[in-house]
């Protein structure tokens, strides 16, 4: 049996995880940790009391998961690091130092972090990236579309997928929120946040009288907690180093 402890425990995905964790037959929820100022803290839920103590936690367990925020995603998997407990983590808009950070701890640890977790997106950024060599003359733009609550704009997966395109496509730049007429080699990405959409991502390359689009929509968030919850196993089980989703579903 795994044992999780799960940090951001009262947020959208944190919730969601919590309770397929709960429910798995080979993992259990160790500790569930919010911020110190949370109002539900002292709660219980799924039998534990929601707390802020990581390092009562990370005594407890055999991996965190780590959907907070940004802020303190340093410390957490320093300490991790530091108590041998393995580190998988969905937050987006990671700054290169945070990143570096990651970098860090996975000199110790097992470390496994992306934008999005969904099996589907992995699937479609593959594509993308197939699709951004074979069609390399035509015009690549990405849209995406997120609730009205999401923090981060673009999305971190609209990032991973304009770097897949440039992967192929040497000197490409990307343009955030195009106002000008495109230039030669740029990837456009243009961002939408309303409602409850859970997410969609659309990847188009246009050439004049033909256009292929790609598109990934969720209805709901269990693919990304169900793609975690496979991280999670990954990652208990692989020696310390950074990894990505490419390598929990094992793609060439």
């Amino acid at each position: 049996m795994i044992r999780v402890a799960l940090c951001g425990a009262r947020g959208r995905m944190g919730r969601r995880l919590a309770e397929l964790v709960s429910d798995s037959d080979d993992l259990s929820l160790s500790a569930i940790l919010e911020r110190p100022e949370h109002p539900e803290l002292g709660g219980e839920f799924h039998g534990l009391r929601l707390g802020s103590d990581l390092a009562g936690a990370l005594d407890k367990s055999d991996c965190l998961l780590d959907f907070s925020l940004p802020d303190g995603i340093e410390k957490r998997v320093a300490a991790c690091a530091e108590a041998g407990v393995s580190f998988v983590s969905g937050i987006t808009g990671l700054s290169d130092e945070r990143q570096r950070a990651l970098d860090r701890a996975a000199e110790k640890i097992a470390v496994v972090w992306a934008p999005n977790m969904s099996r589907g997106v992995y699937v479609l950024g593959r594509l993308v990236e197939l699709a951004a060599g074979l069609l390399s003359d035509y015009h690549a733009e990405i849209f995406e579309i997120h609730h009205a609550g999401k923090a981060d704009s673009p999305s971190g997966t609209a990032y991973a997928l304009a770097e897949a395109i440039a992967a192929r496509r040497e000197g490409a730049e990307t343009v955030y929120g195009r106002q000008s007429k495109r230039q030669p080699g740029e990837i456009g990405i243009s961002a939408a946040r309303g409602g409850d959409v859970v997410g969609e991502h659309q990847v188009m390359f246009l050439a004049a009288g033909e256009q292929v689009i790609l598109t990934h929509r969720a209805t709901s968030r269990d693919h990304f907690c169900r793609g975690a919850l496979d991280a999670v196993r990954f990652a208990a089980k692989a020696k310390a180093g950074r990894y990505t989703m490419k390598d929990v579903f094992g793609g060439e």
